[in-house]
Parts: structure tokens; C-alpha cells; sequence
């Protein structure tokens, strides 16, 4: 094979197979297509409504702080007030909008659809671009990953942020200057959501810039070079901030740890969505052979950022914040995830895939129902116990999940809330991460993120100016609520949150 062919086969993907897409930029799949846009987007929306509430870690939190930035505005918070902040904020600006016109409930589910859209359909314009074609299969895939971990993590300034830096991937790929110029509004408007995607896409960019302009054979030494330069990277970090970094973060390299959401039932379908993209990969080198898979420029983006995934820490306490920035490794996942999405999407599915795909998505969205569902019934008994605390109380949860990495329980007390009472361990106006910020103290939350930390752990030591303070727990098969008093330790008791619905609590009781 000469060096032009490597070129020719290589250049902005160069995967020319059949169903090449016609010119228009990566989001003309939209304009051309717009009732099969509609009912795919219908069709991926459901798990957002199957459901009374959405179940999303830190959803909970960030539709709780939009009522509280309500209350701030009215004059109804004190010791607690709005900053200005330059990223980590459309989200909630967009919930907190929102809110205003139509209540907490259409809040939530409104904006977690925008979001599930904006990064569904950013991620496959992603593809699109670098494919060349419109590999319509591998939205089925998509949509397992747009409601994988990070989703139901509820980080939606990232969540967000990440797809609309692939919808700017997309036109800034194409290298014309009038796409370029319309990715620019984007570029900005996801750096409002979060910083990390817009690093990535800044990177990714370079990179190409560089690949494009060197011969192909010559492209591994840069994929090596950018690793090289990611482990400088992570060198300076550790030495210059408080960090954590763990050898388990390798798990995150492939992407489909995504799908790990609640239980171990879900490795399988991790193991499932591995075998898919490898059986795709496979057919991809047979097509192309693999010196020019090698060469070409989306593999060696799966690499660099996959590489990022292991080396970069995966905690960072960043100046200027009091929480640190976590779970770096598994939010990086996601863009492995699309990315390697996006250098499998240049080949068709055969049956097995076929047959592969169509079995991911029935038991993954079968096993989120089930879960969801589970989750729901948990927050319902919450919100008969906080039915019984007096209105403005403040409460805190002492629920923690048995045999989880994250509580899924941790913040859900912040939605129950919402109206009604104050969330007292919040941990986002402590942070200094968001908006919402503590300026003393106040009835409404902890002022320091230590604090918080304890009352999420269930290792706080009540003051006599928390009082009265109010704590929902576990007693025996039912949920509970007592007053705290001066001296005590909160604790925290366990429960299994997403069991089987035959095990799960069958009755409340106080």
C-alpha cells in the first residue's frame, strides 16, 4: 500500500463506504430526515417519562438548589446567595428557568430531555461526520450509552456540555470555515455547562490539525507522543494539586463501563456491548486492513483519549473549590464510548451484531425500568415521612445503599423537599462549585462542605445550631423519622435500593 492510498483511505476518517451521507455539515441528517428524527427522538425520550420521577443521583440536588436559587431571589434564603459563574451552570440555569413557568415537575422532566437529546443526537452527528455515511444501527447503541453511568450520575452540565462538543466535532471536522464559524457558538455554550468536554474537543482538534498535516505512516509516532505528553500531564497535576488516582481506573478505558449502572446483572451487558464493538472493529480491519486502521485518525483519537482515561487522576481539588472535581476517569468514559461509536460506525452490522444490539437494548432498558421503578417506590416512602415533619423543618437522610460505590439514596431527599422542606446536608452551596453559595450561616444548610461530607456519612456530631434538626432512617422494614438532639451522631442505616420488586419494601409504616 503506497502513502497516498494510506492518505486517500485515512484523511477526515476516509471510511468511504456505502451509504455515504451527503454533504450538508453534521446535523444535516436532521434537516433531511426530520419525521425519522422525530420518532427516534420520541422513541429514545421514554425512559425520561416511564416513571414519576427521574432517578439521577445529582438531578435530585440540582433541582433542589433551582427552588432554593428561587427562594434567594425572592428574598427567602438567607445566608445564601447567587454568584456569577463562568462554567458548570447551564443546566441549572435551564432548571431554574424553567421552574419558574411550570413547576418543579416539568422542570425535571423537560430539561433531562433536552439533555438526552442534545447529547443523543450530538453524538451521532459525531459519527456521522467522521463515518462519512448515516450508520442509523449504531443509535441503538447510542441510546444505551446516553442513559449510562453518567446519566444516571445526573452530571448534566457534563452530560450536556459533551454533546454539544460533538456536534461541533462534527463541523469542525469538515475543515471549511463557515462550519468552523457555526461550531463556535456551540464551543461556548457547552464551556458554560462544563469545562472537561471542551478540553477534550480542543485536544481532539489539535490533534487532527497535526494529523492532517504529517504523512499517515508517520501518525503512530504522534499517537505516541500525545500519550507521552498525557503522562507529563499527569505528573504536573499530581505534584501541583491535591489528586486521587487509582490503578481501577483502567476499567473506564473501554467506554462500556457505562452500562454498570446499579448491579452486577449489568456486567454482563458490559462484557455484551464489548464483544459488539469487537466483532465491528473486526469487520472494519477486514474492509480496510489494518495498517490503514492503524493510520487513520479516528483509531488513534480512541487511543489518546482512552489513554487519558488511565492516566489523568480521576479526583482533582481544583483552586478556588472546597469539593473536589470526581470522578474524572468515569465521566471520560462517555466520549471513549462515542468515540469508539464513531470508528465502528463506518461498517454495516452483520446478523450476529444485529442479534447482539437487539438483545443490549431489551434487557438494558428492561433492567433500568425495573430499577427505576424500584428507586420510585423508595422516594415515595421519603416523601410520606417528610409529609409528617413540620413545613420550613430541616431534615437530613440517613439512608445509604448496601453494597453500592454510590449512594443512590444521597441526595434524593433533596427532591422530597422541594416546597415543603430543607435538605439540611446539601452539598452544593457549601462547595463553592455551583452557583448557589453559603455566605454564613443560615436555617437552610450546613455552611461548610465538611460538614456536609459527615451528614452524607452518617458521621456528624449535632450542634445545638442545627437545631431542631429532623432525620429520616430505617427502622426495621419501614422508614422512620425522629428529632435529633444535641450531642448525637446521625449514623446512617442500609438498605438494598434496587433489588428484585419482590424483595423490595413492600409497606410504610411510621
Amino acid at each position: 500500500m503506497n502513502a497516498s492510498a494510506v492518505e486517500d483511505a485515512t484523511q477526515g476518517a476516509g471510511y468511504r463506504l456505502r451509504s455515504a451521507a451527503p454533504s450538508g455539515g453534521s446535523t444535516g441528517f436532521i434537516q433531511r430526515t426530520p419525521v425519522r428524527v422525530t420518532l427516534i427522538s420520541v422513541l429514545v425520550l421514554l425512559p425520561c417519562f416511564w416513571q414519576a420521577h427521574i432517578q439521577a443521583v445529582d438531578l435530585s440536588s440540582h433541582l433542589y438548589n433551582a427552588w432554593i436559587s428561587i427562594l434567594i431571589g425572592e428574598g427567602k434564603a438567607p445566608g445564601l446567595a447567587i454568584v456569577s459563574q463562568r462554567t458548570n451552570v447551564l443546566f441549572d440555569l435551564v432548571l431554574a428557568g424553567l421552574m419558574r413557568v411550570v413547576g418543579p415537575w416539568a422542570a425535571e422532566h423537560i430539561a433531562v430531555s433536552l439533555a438526552v437529546l442534545v447529547f443523543f443526537w450530538g453524538a451521532f452527528a459525531m459519527v456521522c461526520a467522521i463515518s462519512r455515511r448515516r450508520p442509523w444501527y449504531i443509535l441503538a447503541v447510542i441510546a444505551v450509552l446516553a442513559y449510562g453511568w453518567t446519566y444516571h450520575m445526573g452530571f448534566m452540565n457534563f452530560y450536556i456540555s459533551l454533546g454539544l462538543c460533538c456536534f461541533a466535532f462534527g463541523l469542525l471536522w469538515r475543515r471549511r470555515w463557515k462550519p468552523a464559524v457555526c461550531a463556535l457558538p456551540l464551543v461556548a455554550l457547552a464551556l458554560v455547562a462544563h469545562a472537561i468536554p471542551v478540553a477534550w474537543l480542543a485536544a481532539s482538534m489539535a490533534y487532527t490539525w497535526l494529523a492532517r498535516m504529517i504523512p499517515p505512516r508517520a501518525r503512530p509516532i504522534l499517537m505516541f507522543a500525545a500519550v507521552a505528553l498525557l503522562a507529563v500531564t499527569r505528573q504536573f497535576l499530581m505534584s501541583h494539586f491535591a489528586t486521587r488516582w487509582e490503578p481501577s481506573q483502567f476499567i473506564s478505558m473501554t467506554g462500556a463501563d457505562q452500562i454498570w449502572i446499579f448491579q452486577s446483572k449489568y456486567h454482563a451487558l458490559e462484557f455484551m456491548l464489548l464483544v459488539i464493538w469487537l466483532s465491528l472493529y473486526v469487520r472494519l480491519v477486514k474492509r480496510m486492513s489494518g495498517l490503514r486502521v492503524l493510520f487513520g485518525i479516528p483509531f488513534q483519537l480512541c487511543v489518546v483519549v482512552a489513554a487519558a482515561v488511565l492516566f489523568l487522576p480521576g479526583a482533582i481539588l481544583l483552586p478556588g473549590y472546597n469539593h473536589a472535581l470526581r470522578y474524572v476517569s468515569e465521566r471520560m468514559s462517555l466520549v471513549v464510548g462515542v468515540a469508539a461509536c464513531a470508528l465502528v460506525g463506518s461498517v454495516s452490522p452483520g446478523r450476529r451484531e444485529w442479534a447482539g444490539i437487539a438483545v443490549l437494548m431489551g434487557l438494558f432498558f428492561s433492567f433500568l425500568y425495573v430499577d427505576a421503578r424500584s428507586l420510585n417506590y423508595v422516594e415515595s416512602l421519603l416523601e410520606q415521612s417528610v409529609a409528617q415533619i413540620p413545613p420550613g423543618a430541616r431534615v437530613i437522610n440517613a439512608l445509604c445503599d448496601q453494597h453500592k460505590d454510590v449512594n443512590l439514596l444521597g441526595h434524593m431527599l433533596d427532591r422530597v423537599c422541594i416546597g415543603h422542606c430543607f435538605s439540611y446536608a446539601n452539598y452544593e452551596p457549601s462547595s463553592a462549585a455551583f452557583r448557589v453559595r453559603v455566605t454564613g450561616e443560615n436555617p437552610i444548610v450546613v455552611a461548610a462542605d465538611r460538614d456536609s461530607n459527615a451528614l452524607q456519612e452518617g458521621r456528624y456530631v449535632v450542634k445545638p445550631g442545627d437545631l431542631p434538626l429532623y432525620q429520616i432512617y430505617l427502622h426495621g422494614q419501614y422508614l422512620d423519622t425522629r428529632q435529633l438532639a444535641a450531642g448525637e451522631v446521625t449514623g446512617a442505616t442500609c438498605l438494598e435500593s434496587t433489588p428484585n420488586p419482590s424483595n423490595l419494601l413492600r409497606e410504610h409504616a411510621k
